[in-house]
């Protein structure tokens, strides 16, 4: 015992600041008359009176040490500190992903369901899909899925079918589970939909309803969402569409890769992250959504443009609106609780139901904002006009007049955010005198809040800090953390470059007393949340309108934001694709130097070009720059150009092609000259090739131009790269006629083709590579017999 006596003594004569923060009046109360000695004794006589207290608890920590057993390592863990930057994909998406595979007569349809899991909005969609399930995968990637849900055949039990291996491969991420068939049923699938789905924000006609695959698809997710989740849905709580396949421009996986339109890693930049300044999740998800599968509908794609041409020329009006989105909380993970309802209440969920009702009230504080700054501005967009029409609505007002009520606005106005301050926002957020219960766990609450800082006041160096994960503890900012001497009364420790944090067992007391006291504070809380609930559940119609537009004003703003920060022009729709000293978008932005500037012209007269050159010259960045231009155009965006027009789909159309070719520079003279003897026998085509031939082509293009209109684009094939398939165990030249076989399947007369250097990578003479000009001239000529026909 003398040598923890001495560490004691030397202690309590260095430790003198700590000593002040365990202070505890009642500390030489609860000891018994033996222990008291035993204190006295311990401790010199300078030590005694004032400091005796101090020491006494020193004592009592010590012996309790010996009697108390630990707390469990369950508590220790019980709070999860996340970090955005390292949450996992399928964490960030939170969708599910029902496939319902056709069979007999209707092998080769698919239907895909989904459902996110924070907006709680079910997309529906069918479609008839190749042997390569390129559709599917692409639908599915958009969705970016944590689980995706398929039927599981009786007599293909413990096997695996070809489309469970494929998504399998592709989405190796998410997690793939086979269900049993019945779930998979049709007639439950309306059942649900008319029993779950909210008629006001639903889109769904008569005619869906005839889907069986869609229908069977909504039946399984449905079911399987309830169960993984283990949640209920109230009656008339969802929003649920069906979005027709032929609304989207359809790209493959494999193009969105070769056109840069997704980041494949931090250092490389893609057309997303170029134009990517939403503020919100899901003004987010439907950029992501429209970068990759555009918009293909007129009507929609000339409202956007509008929209984002108001605020380019209103920059007041922008500033306000992205101003206000900054410090919007997301209605999307607002809805979660309104729709659903947990299977069982404890502390967490009324937790999480309270902080949902705050940031609801703050919600809908600034969207009143938001639609007195649409009202006070002068707008031409009929977009804007209709979405502030919707936040006009008057059950929003009536909402915020039931929050109004019971919570106290105060709360919201705290100065400090740190852990202990959201905690009493939370307790102290129902107003005072609706419950009396609550009123008394409060007051508990507070009797407690106050023994501590009576008994465990800071002092000098040594300060009491609160967490979530450790509660109330102490923090002692010291010279060197890592040779300071605790007592062994302090458990817990942490040492850091600055400061040691630990605890003491009496703190772990007040602790779980607190614990108590908040828990009751929460469940009393909650039962008036609840009621607020049941008020709000029927209005619930607003809350979806309310969520898509301020995703669509995020989402337009974003469009705006990058219209703005380059020197952009916004697309007229007219009847052919005309772009005047047009920019590779992200060359743009990387290039310290200047960009040169390109023209294209395509139109029924010039649609099938080839391009010519030695390497890195810019044939491929050209054939990228065409697509990126005329997808951005497509989802309502400036383009990077001087001028430029953009076909509208009213009109009839056929096959725009680009090739690019490195094959063919040294051809012969009269080869070219035959070469583009061929393309002119074909109904308006075009073939440009190196620079003796410009003057030849410009002249055609001046004759033949502005007579044909075109289409918007509804489909974009790319062939570029020229890598081995591992996986297909395929070599570099059977892949590109792998693809060239679906791209001759699937064009069709509103589709653009971009070929960077077919069969490049084998070693083909000059004839060969005539040959494989004129194949490409064939195909384009039997593609136009079909669409004469």
């Amino acid at each position: 015992m003398q040598p923890e006596n001495a560490i004691l003594q030397s202690t309590a004569e260095s430790f003198v600041g700590l000593g002040e923060v365990v202070k505890s009046a009642s500390a030489l109360e609860s000891l018994d008359d033996i222990d008291r000695g035993q204190v006295q004794q311990h401790f010199p006589n300078q030590l005694q009176g004032q400091s005796v207290q101090n020491h006494c608890q020193v004592f009592v920590e010590k012996k309790m040490n010996l009697t108390l057993t630990p707390i469990s390592s369950a508590r220790e863990g019980g709070a999860v500190t996340t970090n955005n930057n390292t949450i996992n994909r399928s964490a960030r998406s939170n969708a599910f992903v029902a496939v319902a595979e056709g069979r007999d007569q209707s092998k080769g349809s698919f239907a895909v369901a989904v459902m996110h899991l924070r907006s709680l909005q079910i997309e529906l969609c069918q479609f008839v899909d190749s042997a390569e399930f390129t559709r599917l995968k692409a639908r599915i990637q958009v969705a970016d899925p944590q689980e995706i849900i398929l039927a599981e055949s009786c007599n293909e039990k413990g096997s695996s079918t070809v489309l469970a291996d494929a998504l399998r491969t592709h989405f190796n991420w998410a997690n793939l589970s086979l269900v049993h068939r019945r779930y998979f049923n049709a007639a439950q699938g309306v059942q649900l939909i008319e029993h779950l789905g909210n008629k006001e924000v639903s889109h769904l006609n008569s005619s869906v309803f005839e889907k069986d695959l869609c229908m069977s698809a909504c039946a399984a997710l449905l079911k399987f969402v309830e169960h993984i989740q283990n949640v209920c849905f109230y009656a008339h709580s969802l929003q649920i569409n069906y979005c027709p396949i032929e609304d989207c421009c359809i790209m493959d996986i494999g193009s969105w890769q070769n056109l840069e339109l997704m980041e494949q890693s931090k250092n490389k930049p893609s057309l997303l992250s170029l134009i990517n300044f939403t503020l919100t999740s899901n003004g987010f998800r439907m950029l992501r959504s429209n970068v990759l599968q555009p918009c293909a509908n007129e009507a929609s794609i000339r409202q956007r443009r509008e929209a984002v041409t108001d605020l380019v020329q209103d920059q007041h009006l922008f500033e306000k609106l992205r101003q206000l989105l900054s410090r919007m909380h997301d209605l999307d993970g607002l809805l979660t609780v309104y729709v659903q309802t947990p299977k069982e209440t404890t502390v967490q969920t009324a937790e999480n139901l309270i902080k949902q009702l705050l940031r609801l009230y703050q919600t809908l504080s600034m969207v009143q904002s938001l639609h007195n700054i649409l009202k006070e501005a002068e707008l031409d967009s009929q977009l804007l006009k209709d979405k502030r029409e919707s936040l006009a609505d008057p059950r929003l007002t009536q909402i915020i007049d039931l929050l109004e009520e019971h919570i106290d606005p105060c709360v919201l106005k705290a100065a400090k955010k740190n852990s202990i301050a959201l905690r009493n926002q939370k307790c102290y957020a129902i107003k005072n005198k609706i419950s009396v219960k609550l009123d008394l766990a409060r007051r508990t609450y507070e009797e407690l809040l106050n023994d501590i800082r009576e008994n465990f006041s800071s002092k000098d160096n040594v300060r009491i800090a609160f967490s979530i994960s450790r509660g109330f503890h102490f923090v002692w900012v010291c010279r060197d953390p890592l040779r300071a001497i605790l007592p062994p009364i302090f458990i817990r420790e942490v040492r850091n470059r600055a400061s040691i944090t630990f605890t003491s067992r009496n703190m772990i007391r007040y602790n779980d007393r607190v614990e108590q006291a908040v828990a009751e504070v929460m469940i009393a809380t909650n039962v008036i949340a609840l009621d607020i609930l049941e008020q709000i559940r029927p209005l619930v119609a607003c809350l979806y309108r309310a969520m898509d537009t301020i995703s669509t004003i995020d989402f337009v703003c974003s469009l705006a934001m990058y219209s703005v920060s380059a020197e952009t022009v916004c697309p007229i729709t007219g009847n052919q694709i005309v772009i005047q000293k047009g920019c590779h978008p992200l060359l743009n932005l990387k290039s310290s130097r200047e960009v040169v500037a390109n023209d294209t012209y395509l139109t029924v007269d010039a649609r099938f070009a080839i391009i010519t050159g030695p390497n890195m010259t810019g044939k491929s960045t050209y054939l990228k720059q065409v697509c990126q231009l005329c997808i951005l155009s497509q989802i309502g965006c400036f383009i990077p150009a001087e001028f430029a027009i953009i076909p509208g789909s009213k009109f009839a159309f056929y096959v725009s092609i680009i090739i690019t070719s490195n094959s063919i520079v040294n051809l012969y003279y009269k080869r070219q000259r035959n070469l583009l003897k061929f393309a002119c026998k074909l109904p308006y085509s075009i073939i440009s090739c190196d620079s003796s031939f410009i003057s030849l082509n410009s002249r055609i293009i001046c004759k033949q131009g502005n007579k044909f209109p075109l289409p918007v684009l509804r489909q974009i094939f790319s062939r570029i790269g020229h890598n081995d398939c591992l996986e297909k165990n395929q070599s570099a030249f059977a892949v590109e006629m792998t693809e060239m076989a679906s791209i001759l399947q699937y064009a069709d007369e509103q589709s653009l083709v971009v070929i960077d250097e077919l069969a490049r990578s084998e070693n083909i003479s000059l004839s060969h590579a005539q040959d494989n000009i004129w194949s490409v001239g064939r195909f384009l000529a039997h593609l136009l017999r079909m669409v004469w026909k």
